[in-house]
């Protein structure tokens, strides 16, 4: 049995709207994510998840708890779905960052595996979402899942799931957007990235 599983990007920030590195500050949604949130809901809902799983981080927690509203299902919050760590870059833009952490933000923008002062690399942040999300999925009988996390991560997870070197391949998930994934039992088929509500 092939069983569905959607990785679904928290809701917009005032940290997203200001180009902050948010990691695992606890920023809360604004106006805009809540309603972004309501409306993702409202489609993914259609899927019926028999299990929802989001990082315990508010941004993603509460647009979990909007679907779960939707189908009266408990959501499970897994503190290993946060955000990468991004150490003393949190709540900085890069052009503060451009001052302060010149060579390690071109770095950074160019893929490589660094991990800013204090953080954690693309490779350590995707690896822990991606074992995280395969203990969910082999843990529970559930023929679809939804696991609601964080851009950089959920990335770099999806990735290495599918053999891939999680550094950067595929495109950042915008607010509340969410890629579908097939998986197996042993294998794991991506059939859509980036959809997000209209």
């Amino acid at each position: 049995m092939t069983r569905t599983v959607i990785f679904w990007r928290h809701g917009q920030t005032d940290y997203n709207v200001e180009r902050r590195f948010q990691g695992q500050t606890d920023i809360p949604l604004n106006e805009l994510g809540r309603t972004q949130a309501v409306q993702a809901a409202s489609y993914l809902s259609e899927l019926q998840p028999d299990l929802i799983v989001s990082s315990d981080l508010s941004r993603a927690a509460d647009t979990a708890d909007e679907l779960a509203s939707l189908l009266n299902v408990d959501v499970t919050r897994d503190d290993r779905l946060r955000e990468t760590a991004f150490g003393q870059w949190e709540g900085h833009t890069r052009d503060e960052l451009s001052a302060s952490w010149p060579h390690e933000l071109d770095q950074w923008l160019s893929g490589a595996d660094m991990s800013p002062p204090g953080g954690e690399s693309r490779l350590e942040s995707g690896r822990r979402v991606a074992s995280a999300i395969t203990d969910i999925v082999d843990g529970s009988n559930a023929e679809a899942i939804v696991i609601v996390a964080h851009g950089a991560v959920l990335r770099a997870a999806a990735e290495l799931l599918l053999g891939m070197d999680g550094t950067g391949r595929l495109a950042v998930l915008g607010n509340c957007g969410h890629g579908e994934f097939g998986f197996t039992g042993t294998n794991w088929v991506l059939r859509s990235w980036g959809t997000a509500p209209s």
